[in-house]
């Protein structure tokens, strides 16, 4: 691969803005397409349009990236991947994005491109959308190649770098495989070749299936835990001591994100249309769902029984150190509070502006900030996202009452207003 090799991203959200700074340290020029034309311009300006993500990552990688409105200079591109979103709409796969992006892109595709997709979907999806065209307008395989590599991105997980998480590849054929594998192993440090592409989209949603019904698992654990009155999280501490046949999940007030929520759900759409019940991803969504219920009605009763007025809920987003709001149960757990007309506001330090939909209207609320004169107007705070910018230890002084939906308070066994949920 040469020095002038030139990599097309298309959609530079969560997953495509690593892959970006992944090849552009490398000194491979990266062609980015968003429609949100702010925020790659954002990123050719050297600043960085994630929380997560440091400034100064895009200040030394800007004279590798060109920002691009439409897609008249993808024809200089030797490879283009796709990072769009994939959807549930009313309970199906919603692949609009990807269509509507092919639709317009493949007039400027020309000979000899390597196409990959990322996208999370079931499988099938890469071929479905992708084949024919290309099959009537090139020698597939042999002047033009298509893979697909699902992403394996955490965003604001500062405990897996990039290059050290194995990139799973396959390919429409033998030639693209090893094309799409020689380009990711100069970002990555090891690639995994599967032998078709229905295997490779098959294995992002087993990763994450997998995840959803362990995590449902422990959710529904908690609930019952906290019936007979036992810590799940101090039987999960010595679970885990065991050194084989058990993996840590620890429960929450529900799930968020895209992965776990959504992702599931596609295989089994894909197998009712195949006559076929996925029971465990289905009872695992409805449990994961019916957490959150749980959680906002124990919320209820501990406002109610303790007399409280005025609220702060700490972290809105699905999960800490990072803004994305995506199917987060402090959104949902925020906004049932607020349809009470209860004294609620939020504080999230990587949120500072969120639309919530109070009683079927959209509302934009600010964040307060994060602060200690803020935290003395509340009687209550309620710990969703555990964000390490919170200052857990002031907090715990405040004499307040704590709804900890995180156990992130677990070692605090004096403070009798520590209430965990």
């Amino acid at each position: 691969m040469n020095k002038d090799y030139k990599v097309g991203i298309i959609g530079v959200g969560y997953v495509g803005i690593q892959l970006v700074i992944q090849f552009a340290k490398k000194k491979i020029y990266v062609e980015c397409y968003d429609k949100d034309y702010d925020k790659i311009k954002k990123i050719k300006s050297g600043k960085s349009p994630f929380s997560y993500i440091n400034d100064s990552v895009f200040k030394k990688i800007s004279k590798n990236i060109s920002i691009n409105k439409n897609f008249k200079s993808i024809t200089k591109c030797d490879a283009i991947i796709l990072c769009l979103p994939t959807p549930l709409r009313k309970n199906k796969p919603d692949l609009s994005q990807i269509k509507d992006v092919w639709n317009e892109l493949k007039n400027f595709i020309r000979k000899n491109q390597l196409i990959i997709l990322e996208s999370t979907s079931y499988p099938g999806t890469t071929e479905e959308i992708f084949v024919k065209y290309l099959k009537s307008n090139f020698e597939l395989g042999k002047n033009i190649f298509l893979a697909y590599s699902p992403e394996r991105e955490n965003p604001g997980d500062k405990n897996f770098e990039f290059s050290k998480i194995p990139k799973i590849v396959s390919g429409i054929n033998e030639k693209s495989k090893l094309l799409a594998g020689r380009l990711y192993s100069k970002i990555v440090n090891k690639v995994v070749y599967v032998d078709k592409i229905k295997i490779a989209e098959m294995a992002k949603l087993l990763e994450n299936i997998y995840r959803s019904v362990n995590i449902a698992l422990v959710n529904e654990l908690k609930i019952f835990s906290k019936r007979i009155n036992i810590d799940i999280n101090k039987v999960i501490d010595a679970a885990k001591t065991k050194p084989f046949g058990f993996q840590e999940f620890r429960p929450g007030p529900g799930v968020g994100g895209h992965c776990i929520p959504i992702d599931p759900l596609y295989l089994s759409w894909l197998a009712k249309k195949h006559s076929f019940n996925t029971k465990f991803i289905e009872l695992a969504s409805r449990t994961n769902i019916q957490t959150t219920k749980w959680t906002i009605n124990q919320i209820k009763k501990i406002i109610k029984n303790k007399k409280i007025k005025k609220i702060l809920i700490l972290g809105i987003a699905y999960k800490k150190n990072i803004e994305d709001t995506r199917e987060s149960s402090g959104v949902k757990i925020f906004e049932k509070l607020k349809e009470n007309k209860k004294q609620i506001e939020y504080c999230d330090p990587f949120v500072n502006k969120y639309e919530f939909n109070i009683n079927n209207k959209p509302v934009f609320i600010n964040s307060k900030k994060n602060s200690e004169n803020v935290f003395k107007k509340y009687d209550c705070f309620i710990l969703c996202a555990d964000h390490d910018v919170f200052n857990y230890k002031k907090l715990n002084k405040t004499n307040k009452y704590i709804i900890d939906l995180r156990a992130r308070f677990s070692n605090e066994k004096d403070n009798k207003k520590i209430i965990y949920v």
